[in-house]
């Protein structure tokens, strides 16, 4: 069937997120607290180390005291400025959040005694995801860092690790094996003390993973290292001879990646039909190649084609990996007409406000471009309705002004395009009683 002036769009599978997709950590930003307390709020929800952890959702591993930092602490009098847990000036260094009022700042990496060894004494913040993941399919994750100004070594581990189970629940062991899901480019050291830093990749999900563990899970003799200095003394005045790194987090993110689903794989198009849109919704790192009969014409999520041949369209959609899609449109010359049905129109309406036919209406089904023109028995111009709402025209019986017509005889002229594209030119009387 040909259809005229109208869009067929056929959409791949939509998946909700601001972009349309749902972020599946909870209290990302860290802006959700358990207590009003500011001057308290220096760290993450830990039971083991007592009530100064205050961060929703959000928990570390035993006898770990990662900080939390928030802008309401500026005011705390219980202890002198700048506060521990205060921002943007605090006793670590000097930053602002990526967004919102909070982030956390935790340990990477410290040594003890100044000689280098395996000796690792690091800090870790860890969630519960909203959502346990799925088998064989692709995740994206990103977090956002700044080096502190605090730091006598720069390293090159950090990163996102997804497990089954809580790692909360036991005292934490050094893990040399375990890859990070996503993690920091680790040719690279931590220097950036001014900006905030995004880290991010793809993975595909094991399946059953519900737990997100963001930090650094590597000893000294798996971390390449540039030390800085021996001793460190930070803006409050505390002098500490282990040297350390020392990072803010900000802005932790998860989201699903599935597979562009196609809805139909073969479409028929007509000689004069409307293009079609084919594609996908917007979706979060994801690229896109489009190719026509082996050729590329396009990078977009979605394209108009409007072939003058069978054409093969092939969506490549790169995530966790590459995935081709094929779209068969089938050209054709031997598509049925639209039928097009002849409007009915009145002659004779009475405005005279008593709600029984105070209006000269009717109804042109499928047309476009429609004109609707009212002219008194001397010829002149009082109505023009170029009114296309629902391809119905409607006459209250007053002129373009806005004046009541008198009663009479009055003469119209219609004209529109059908469903087909075919011009039509109609005329006739109107009686107007009252």
């Amino acid at each position: 069937m040909k259809r005229k002036n109208t869009y067929l769009f056929i959409y791949l599978f939509i998946y909700l997120f601001n972009y349309g997709q749902v972020n599946l950590v909870p209290n990302p930003s860290f802006e959700d607290t358990i207590s009003d307390n500011c001057w308290a709020q220096m760290g993450i929800a830990n039971p083991t180390i007592g009530p100064y952890y205050f961060t929703k959702n959000w928990g570390t591993y035993q006898f770990q005291s990662p900080d939390f930092y928030n802008v309401c602490a500026n005011s705390s009098t219980v202890f002198a400025y700048p506060n521990p847990s205060s921002i943007p000036h605090h006793c670590r260094g000097y930053q602002f959040p990526h967004f919102g009022n909070s982030f956390i700042g935790i340990g990477l990496y410290g040594l003890s005694f100044l000689p280098d060894s395996t000796r690792i004494e690091t800090e870790l913040a860890v969630v519960q995801l909203k959502q346990v993941l799925k088998a064989n399919t692709c995740y994206y994750g990103e977090f956002y860092m700044n080096f502190s100004n605090i730091n006598a070594i720069s390293i090159n581990q950090l990163g996102m690790l997804f497990t089954k189970t809580d790692l909360t629940a036991s005292p934490f062991v050094v893990d040399n094996i375990s890859p990070y899901q996503i993690q920091w480019d680790t040719t690279t050291y931590f220097t950036d003390t001014l900006n905030w830093v995004k880290v991010s990749g793809k993975f595909i999900a094991q399946g059953g993973e519900q737990y997100l563990t963001i930090g650094n899970i590597r000893d000294g003799a798996h971390l390449k290292k540039q030390f800085v200095s021996t001793t460190f003394t930070t803006p409050c005045g505390i002098s500490n001879p282990h040297r350390i790194v020392y990072a803010y987090i900000d802005d932790v993110a998860l989201y699903e990646l599935p597979s562009p689903q196609l809805g139909a794989l073969n479409y028929t198009i007509c000689n004069n039909s409307d293009s079609l849109v084919l594609g996908d919704t917007a979706r979060l790192q994801t690229n896109y190649q489009w190719f026509a009969n082996g050729l590329p014409i396009s990078t977009s999520n979605t394209i108009i084609v409007k072939p003058t041949q069978t054409t093969n369209y092939v969506l490549q959609s790169k995530q966790c990996g590459v995935t081709n899609q094929t779209i068969t449109v089938t050209y054709s010359n031997n598509c049925e007409p639209v039928v097009v049905t002849e409007p009915i129109i009145p002659n004779v309406f009475t405005p005279n406000n008593d709600n029984v036919n105070d209006t000269f209406e009717f109804t042109v089904s499928g047309a476009t471009n429609l004109q609707f023109t009212v002219y008194n028995r001397w010829g002149l111009e009082i109505s023009n309705d170029k009114s296309e709402i629902k391809n119905k025209v409607i006459w209250s019986g007053y002129t373009t002004s806005g004046e009541p017509c008198n009663a009479g005889i009055y003469f119209y002229v219609l004209t529109y395009k059908d469903a087909n594209g075919d011009e039509h030119k109609k005329n006739g009387y109107i009686s107007l009683i009252k």
